[in-house]
């Protein structure tokens, strides 16, 4: 008779993320505050006691998808950065192609995340920790541009962090216009034209 595989038990790392995706999926569907520990375990098939044993509270939960949002635009920024400087033509025109390529819309995350943003605004506690990682985002992007300013000598690398603060206001401003308008406003549509006007403002002063 041939013997059963081995039943395994999820690790620790394996669990969380599931929490995590149960989580984002039921934060989307019914809002931050409507959305409760036992709708997030129905939703993953976990005990109170897994979550319990990952999580202490919800603010806790929504860091923690705010740090994996961090750690994957990194990634792809990271990504986009090296297929730009690869590629022949311009490399901002390059990078802005692949960030917007790897950085689409998403619908589930806007929502979790402008929720939390006013509660956070509401509660200073929350507030330091939610600009925490805000500064986290901006100096990710700050660090691609600066890579991406010095093969590209058309866009004076001064003011970084106010250019990647105007990068990230704009892709998050987009992001909501697209999902209210999807046919007015399409993905990276905005950036791009951000990025036109940077580089005609540049060619004027070259000029």
């Amino acid at each position: 008779m041939s013997r059963r595989p081995a039943r395994t038990r999820p690790t620790r790392a394996q669990t969380r993320e599931r929490i995590l995706d149960g989580a984002l999926e039921a934060f989307a569907e019914r809002g931050f505050h409507g959305s409760t520990q036992e709708d997030i375990c129905e939703r993953v098939g976990l005990s109170r006691g897994a979550y319990n044993s990952s999580f202490r509270s919800k603010d806790e939960l929504f860091f923690a998808l705010y740090d994996r949002v961090i750690e994957r635009l990194q990634s792809r920024l990271e990504e986009a950065t090296a297929c730009a400087l690869s590629m022949p033509g311009s490399t901002a025109d390059n990078f802005l192609k692949a960030f917007i390529a790897s950085y689409p819309f998403d619908r589930d995350w806007y929502l979790l995340q402008a929720e939390f943003g006013l509660y956070a605004l509401r509660h200073p506690a929350m507030a330091s920790h939610y600009a925490e990682r805000q500064g986290r985002i901006l100096a990710i992007i700050e660090g691609a541009l600066a890579d991406i300013l010095r093969e590209d000598s058309r866009i004076v690398a001064r003011g970084l962090p106010r250019i990647a603060r105007l990068i990230l206001a704009v892709h998050e401003g987009s992001m909501f216009q697209g999902l209210l308008e999807p046919h007015e406003v399409a993905s990276g549509e905005l950036l791009d034209f951000l990025v036109d006007l940077m580089l005609a403002r540049a060619a004027t002063r070259v000029d």
